[in-house]
């Protein structure tokens, strides 16, 4: 599933509301929520100011509510938050590879007129037809209208989600989505190849000439709408997606930085494929190295190719399902090298403590949020290099008892933004908070800001970043209680907050 710009930004819509005579608000009964109440009625006002038309903003959005499973959906994406070989292997199964094969041979005329017209590779197309829907059979019980407001409601990227459900309001308005085509992912996602409302009115194809693009029924639609996705993002006609690679003994495992480099300068240090020598199309392509499982698992040199593929899915591991099932469909091997599956991995609550660690010592994960992302990678691989440690960025059970055993860490700054100067020393006579108690994830902290916006508290919007305003916001709280202000923000502030606010 994508998420791209939608087709109108929240900015549009301020430029775009002059323009347009005042229409009569829409009213909705209430879904026992006033927040989400508050929002959707300014939303709908917005996308009538803008030209969407009133009838079907009413029917979509009439009788929704928030959904807490969409929003625990959405912070726990398993891309992020199992162990790579686990999220791997699950998804390239031999039952799907079989599956996949069977479907090439079916439908071998339309996959080589698609690969004739748009040059991207017919088995990377049936891949990601593969993990996004199993291939068009995994139910989609989710309704899309309810998941896109809630998901813009929840305000973690609201601008974004309000353009989604735009743009699916403008697929209802057009005749492209009916009752039958509103059931979605999680997130959102529509039809087979799981297209986001923007993304389908951008690429969806009409293959069959029938005068509907339609992603949900028709598989000759679905195979050309995302051939049409990755031929416009620039696929490379006939061009590798990675090479397993083998690395010297003395290799500097901090070359595994994101950069992409010419091939020859990888072969030049003893970097070579695998599966033979490096092929003249591959020499001429700078690769980017990655490690999926630090370095003691597998070594991917990564290609432009590789690139477009996360173009659907951010994600490097959902990169490398596709390209493997691709692999499998085509009776290649798949990985050489095992996964390190004795070394463990670290679940959610480990991985926040690691990510607390990591910024408590200068070294910026981003968000403390048990997630495993590109931003915590650099932060493991800027500790490694200080403390002269092989450089893979990959978090390890023995790496978190390490930093543990370098004793106990200061208050750690659980955002990027600027830390708030410290405050004044406080009097002797304040209480002292009890240490012991846990940072808050970014869950906790967006609690923590609406209980600090009902005491009266200016934080801004309850987006679970930890900013200076939030932080000052705690101290007041702390002075105001009778506490030393630390301006942390965990349980026992959560806690002293939620009783004050209960108690107005």
């Amino acid at each position: 599933m994508q998420f791209r710009t939608a087709l109108l930004s929240i900015a549009a819509l301020a430029v775009l509301a002059p323009a347009f005579e005042a229409k009569a608000a829409i009213e909705f009964a209430s879904s026992g929520n006033g927040q989400f109440d508050a929002w959707r009625n300014a939303f709908a006002d917005r996308a009538v100011q803008s030209g969407r038309d009133p009838a079907v903003v009413e029917q979509l959005l009439k009788g929704v509510t928030p959904s807490q499973e969409v929003i625990d959906q959405d912070q726990n994406q398993p891309e992020f938050t199992r162990p790579p070989w686990e999220y791997v292997t699950q998804g390239v199964s031999a039952t799907r590879i079989a599956k996949g094969i069977q479907l090439r041979q079916q439908y071998a005329d339309t996959f080589a007129a698609i690969e004739a017209k748009y040059g991207v590779d017919g088995d990377v197309i049936a891949a990601i037809w593969a993990v996004e829907t199993n291939f068009g059979t995994y139910p989609l019980r989710y309704d899309a209208p309810q998941t896109l407001a809630t998901l813009a409601y929840e305000g973690r990227r609201r601008a974004q989600f309000e353009g989604f459900l735009l743009a699916l309001i403008e697929m209802v308005e057009r005749g492209y989505a009916g009752p039958n085509e509103l059931k979605s992912s999680w997130a959102g996602a529509l039809g087979q190849p799981q297209f986001l409302p923007d993304v389908y009115l951008r690429y969806a194809q009409d293959w069959s000439g029938d005068g509907r693009r339609d992603i949900w029924n028709d598989v000759g639609d679905v195979l050309a709408s995302i051939a049409q996705y990755l031929a416009q993002h620039n696929w490379v006609a006939g061009g590798p997606v990675f090479s397993e690679v083998s690395l010297p003994p003395d290799f500097n495992y901090g070359l595994a930085d994101e950069i992409a480099r010419p091939v020859d300068a990888w072969a030049s240090i003893g970097v070579m494929p695998r599966d033979g020598a490096w092929s003249a199309q591959a020499l001429r392509q700078p690769g980017e190295l990655w490690l999926p499982a630090g370095k003691d698992g597998p070594a991917l040199l990564l290609f432009g190719n590789f690139q477009v593929i996360k173009t659907y899915n951010p994600s490097d591991r959902y990169a490398l399902t596709v390209a493997l099932l691709a692999r499998g469909f085509e009776g290649k091997q798949l990985l050489q090298a095992p996964w390190p599956i004795e070394a463990g991995y670290l679940n959610r609550d480990e991985m926040i403590e690691l990510q607390t660690q990591l910024s408590a010592r200068g070294h910026s994960p981003g968000k403390i949020d048990g997630t495993f992302g590109m931003a915590t990678r650099r932060a493991i691989r800027s500790y490694q290099l200080e403390n002269l440690l092989p450089a893979d960025g990959y978090p390890t059970p023995s790496l978190l008892a390490r930093i543990r055993g370098l004793g106990p860490t200061l208050v750690a700054d659980q955002s990027d933004d600027q830390a708030a100067p410290p405050s004044r020393p406080a009097p002797p006579t304040l209480k002292t908070r009890p240490t012991s108690s846990g940072l808050l994830d970014y869950r906790g902290i967006r609690t923590l800001q609406r209980y600090l916006t009902q005491l009266g508290y200016k934080v801004g919007r309850a987006d679970g970043s930890a900013g200076p305003r939030t932080r000052a916001a705690v101290r007041a709280l702390e002075a105001k209680l009778g506490y030393k202000q630390t301006g942390r923000l965990d349980a026992f502030i959560l806690g002293r907050a939620k009783k004050a606010a209960g108690a107005r």
